[in-house]
Protein backbone atom coordinates (compact mmCIF):
# COMPACT_ATOMS: atom_id res chain seq x y z
CA UNK A 1 0.00 0.00 0.00
CA UNK A 2 1.24 3.19 -1.02
CA UNK A 3 0.40 6.56 0.85
CA UNK A 4 0.54 9.47 -1.13
CA UNK A 5 1.84 12.11 2.25
CA UNK A 6 1.72 15.22 0.04
CA UNK A 7 -2.62 14.39 0.02
CA UNK A 8 -2.64 14.33 4.33
CA UNK A 9 -5.14 17.73 5.95
CA UNK A 10 -3.86 18.21 9.24
CA UNK A 11 -6.08 19.24 11.86
CA UNK A 12 -4.07 22.84 12.36
CA UNK A 13 -4.22 22.73 8.57
CA UNK A 14 -7.61 22.61 8.40
CA UNK A 15 -7.89 25.73 11.45
CA UNK A 16 -5.74 27.35 9.66
CA UNK A 17 -8.24 27.27 6.62
CA UNK A 18 -11.29 28.11 8.49
CA UNK A 19 -9.66 31.30 10.29
CA UNK A 20 -8.73 32.27 7.13
CA UNK A 21 -11.84 31.87 5.58
CA UNK A 22 -13.50 33.86 8.73
CA UNK A 23 -11.04 36.56 8.14
CA UNK A 24 -11.49 36.87 4.61
CA UNK A 25 -15.71 36.71 5.20
CA UNK A 26 -14.91 39.25 8.12
CA UNK A 27 -12.91 41.70 5.74
CA UNK A 28 -15.73 41.31 3.10
CA UNK A 29 -18.61 42.54 5.74
CA UNK A 30 -16.41 45.45 7.10
CA UNK A 31 -15.70 46.56 3.37
CA UNK A 32 -19.14 46.37 2.21
CA UNK A 33 -20.60 48.47 5.07
CA UNK A 34 -18.06 50.82 4.79
CA UNK A 35 -18.69 51.57 1.07
CA UNK A 36 -22.55 52.11 2.33
CA UNK A 37 -21.49 54.17 4.94
CA UNK A 38 -19.19 56.49 2.40
CA UNK A 39 -22.03 56.63 -0.05
CA UNK A 40 -24.62 57.52 2.60
CA UNK A 41 -21.85 60.46 3.74
CA UNK A 42 -21.61 61.87 -0.02
CA UNK A 43 -25.55 62.01 -0.62
CA UNK A 44 -26.27 63.44 2.27
CA UNK A 45 -23.18 66.05 1.97
CA UNK A 46 -24.31 67.03 -1.24
CA UNK A 47 -27.60 67.64 -0.48
CA UNK A 48 -26.79 70.24 2.63
CA UNK A 49 -24.51 71.76 -0.04
CA UNK A 50 -27.53 72.12 -2.60
CA UNK A 51 -29.58 73.13 0.02
CA UNK A 52 -26.49 75.45 1.66
CA UNK A 53 -26.36 77.32 -2.57
CA UNK A 54 -29.96 78.07 -1.63
CA UNK A 55 -29.49 79.56 1.59
CA UNK A 56 -26.24 81.65 0.32
CA UNK A 57 -28.50 82.88 -2.41
CA UNK A 58 -31.20 83.89 -0.49
CA UNK A 59 -34.14 81.63 -2.27
CA UNK A 60 -34.52 79.07 0.24
CA UNK A 61 -37.51 78.58 2.18
CA UNK A 62 -37.83 77.71 5.80
CA UNK A 63 -38.75 73.97 5.37
CA UNK A 64 -34.98 73.82 2.93
CA UNK A 65 -33.53 75.40 6.04
CA UNK A 66 -34.58 73.03 8.59
CA UNK A 67 -34.55 69.75 6.18
CA UNK A 68 -30.64 71.03 5.61
CA UNK A 69 -30.85 71.48 10.14
CA UNK A 70 -31.98 67.76 10.01
CA UNK A 71 -29.47 66.47 7.56
CA UNK A 72 -26.72 67.63 9.39
CA UNK A 73 -27.55 66.21 12.73
CA UNK A 74 -27.71 62.99 10.21
CA UNK A 75 -24.53 63.53 8.78
CA UNK A 76 -22.75 63.27 11.70
CA UNK A 77 -24.11 60.10 12.89
CA UNK A 78 -23.16 58.48 9.45
CA UNK A 79 -19.64 60.01 10.08
CA UNK A 80 -19.20 58.80 14.10
CA UNK A 81 -20.79 55.57 12.86
CA UNK A 82 -17.98 54.95 9.82
CA UNK A 83 -15.45 56.19 12.45
CA UNK A 84 -16.43 53.33 14.33
CA UNK A 85 -16.31 50.77 11.70
CA UNK A 86 -12.78 51.86 10.84
CA UNK A 87 -11.83 50.42 14.43
CA UNK A 88 -13.49 47.19 14.33
CA UNK A 89 -10.77 45.16 12.86
CA UNK A 90 -8.56 46.22 16.03
CA UNK A 91 -10.89 44.57 18.36
CA UNK A 92 -9.75 41.61 20.64
CA UNK A 93 -12.71 39.67 18.96
CA UNK A 94 -11.86 40.02 15.69
CA UNK A 95 -12.65 38.55 12.88
CA UNK A 96 -14.22 35.92 15.12
CA UNK A 97 -17.07 37.94 17.03
CA UNK A 98 -16.38 41.55 16.06
CA UNK A 99 -19.03 43.64 17.76
CA UNK A 100 -20.35 45.85 15.01
CA UNK A 101 -21.51 49.67 15.59
CA UNK A 102 -25.16 50.15 14.93
CA UNK A 103 -25.96 51.52 11.35
CA UNK A 104 -27.64 55.09 11.74
CA UNK A 105 -31.07 55.64 9.65
CA UNK A 106 -31.21 56.26 5.67
CA UNK A 107 -32.26 60.07 5.83
CA UNK A 108 -35.15 60.21 3.52
CA UNK A 109 -34.10 62.63 0.44
CA UNK A 110 -36.56 63.02 -1.95
CA UNK A 111 -34.49 64.46 -4.77
CA UNK A 112 -32.42 61.79 -4.22
CA UNK A 113 -34.22 58.14 -3.46
CA UNK A 114 -32.11 55.57 -2.27
CA UNK A 115 -33.16 51.69 -0.91
CA UNK A 116 -31.94 51.66 2.58
CA UNK A 117 -28.57 49.77 2.94
CA UNK A 118 -28.97 46.19 4.08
Amino acid sequence: MNIDWSQLITKAMKETAAAAARLTEAQALLKSKNEVAAAQVARIQDRIDTLGYGIDLGEATSEDEAEQQALLGNLKQWKAYKFSLGKVSTQAAWPVAPEWPVQPDVPVIVVDPVLPPG
